[in-house]
């Protein structure tokens, strides 16, 4: 049975991994492997791999691990009947064959000693030629198993990726058509046969193992049952789980919009029943930081001058000169930027110049102070438009959403595991929908619009104030 998708690796026991020696671009478009089971038990192996490279090689590397009670003798490597040259560094075997941008064919033979394992019923020989730890994908594989002599009873099982791949001919001999497999994945093949075909080979156990062999094909087999049962639910379901997702994401986007034109006429009709422009109900400060979403801008500390001047705190004498009249303000910000440009800016105690603050900030030392002293004044006016409830925080929605969202993408890998993809695709663009929707909504109050609105309103009144300062922060 093919799973496309594979979540967890398992550690290994046998590696027989066609990979390039240095971290080329490459490709393994066919790989054939001939396994010829001895009447000795010992398995004579040969493979073929075609690679095609991009750019410079050096050759191939192949990791052989034996399993218990076998090994692996004769390694050799050839390309068009030509030996190349091997180098074994502990059970790697680098096979080096340099070129450029070139297609090519390798030949490895080798011998497994005691491959085959001999019981009082059966013989099989059990081995996986690839598992977790390849990085590589195999385009195109197939292996074959031949027996000693031809033989008619025959069992062949694969497990993984080789699960139902296997063809038996006539004369015994096992074809795994494994087709293309995929990097991360595993496929052991076990083939049985009639142990009097390998009369020289060493009884391995005096037990029975036909029971186990086809107590696994049943596993197998339920398990792959089981597999289809599950895809064919998800497959049934999933058109209304996705449905009813879009429609709750359509439901949570349609009342946010309403809540907020609801908010806006609401604003609008209070507006129109009266005929002057509403008290200010933050510092300007506060709600130019507000309409500029919390970032600062370059004409906020000019603004904010102007405002103390507006609320009688400080007062301008001539075009450049501002003189304080009253420390005592409406919020700790104000304080601060008095503070911050009266005392510490200003050189005669109480009076701040434009010319000041051009005087500071070309002295390299104050650069990190005023950058400093910026981000706290920015940091107080920052907390008053947060005591100002000017958003709904709405946190115990924003999580259900979250979670919503996560079980969203849980329902995601499932519908992948199982293969169905374009279920899988589309519950993830719904899962991410539902959690951006988590991250970003937090929906302006009655006062967060009202504000807002005033203050387009006055927009125009502020830049002529700017304008009038020149500052800049």
């Amino acid at each position: 049975m093919k799973k496309t998708i594979i979540l967890l690796a398992f550690v290994f026991s046998i590696f027989l991994l066609p990979q390039d020696v240095y971290a080329v671009d490459f490709s393994i478009t066919n790989t054939e492997i001939n396994a010829y089971l001895q009447e000795n038990g010992d398995v004579q192996v040969q493979e073929q791999h075609t690679y095609r490279f991009e750019g410079d090689f050096n050759g191939i590397t192949r990791s052989i691990i034996p399993k218990e009670q076998t090994k692996i003798e004769g390694f050799q490597a050839f390309e068009n009947g030509k030996p190349l040259e091997v180098e074994l560094e502990e059970n790697v075997y680098k096979v080096y064959r340099s070129g450029s941008d070139q297609k090519i064919l390798i030949d490895l033979t080798y011998t497994i000693t005691n491959g085959v394992e001999v019981y009082t019923d059966l013989a099989q020989f059990y081995w996986p030629f690839f598992d977790t730890s390849n990085e590589s994908t195999y385009q195109n594989m197939d292996i074959y198993i031949h027996p000693p002599q031809a033989s008619e009873e025959v069992i062949a099982l694969g497990y993984d990726e080789a699960y139902a791949t296997s063809v038996i001919a006539s004369d015994g001999v096992v074809h795994f058509a494994m087709g293309e497999v995929e990097s991360g994945t595993k496929g052991d093949i076990r083939v049985a046969y009639d142990p009097n075909l390998f009369p020289a080979a060493s009884l391995l156990a005096d037990k029975t193992i036909r029971d186990d062999i086809l107590a696994d094909q049943a596993e197998l087999e339920q398990e792959r049952q089981n597999y289809e049962n599950r895809q064919e639910l998800l497959n049934r379901i999933s058109p209304y789980i996705i449905g009813g997702l879009s429609i709750y994401l359509l439901l949570l986007v349609v009342v946010a919009w309403r809540k907020k034109n609801s908010r806006l006429l609401e604003i609008e009709r209070v507006s129109l029943s009266s005929q002057y422009l509403p008290n200010q109900e933050m510092s300007l400060p506060a709600t130019m930081l507000y309409m500029r979403n919390m970032s600062p801008s370059s004409e906020l500390i000019s603004a904010s001058l102007m405002d103390l001047v507006r609320k009688g705190y400080v007062k301008k004498d001539g075009e450049s000169k501002f003189v304080i009249v009253d420390c005592t303000t409406d919020f700790p910000h104000e304080s601060i930027l008095i503070e911050w440009l009266f005392h510490k800016i200003g050189e005669n105690g109480g009076v701040f110049t434009l010319s000041d603050l051009s005087a500071y900030t070309k002295v390299k030392g104050n650069h990190s102070t005023y950058s400093s002293d910026f981000a706290k004044w920015i940091q107080a006016v920052k907390e008053e438009v947060k005591q100002s409830h000017l958003v709904e925080k709405k946190k115990g929605l924003r999580w259900t959403i979250g979670i919503v969202s996560l079980l969203t993408m849980l329902f995601a890998i499932i519908l992948g595991v199982h293969s169905l993809f374009m279920w899988m695709f589309f519950s993830i663009i719904l899962a991410f929908a539902l959690l951006l929707f988590a991250i970003i909504y937090q929906p302006k109050t009655l006062r967060g619009h009202r504000i807002r609105q005033q203050s387009k309103k006055s927009a125009s009144i502020t830049t002529i104030s700017v304008k009038k300062t020149g500052m800049t922060g």
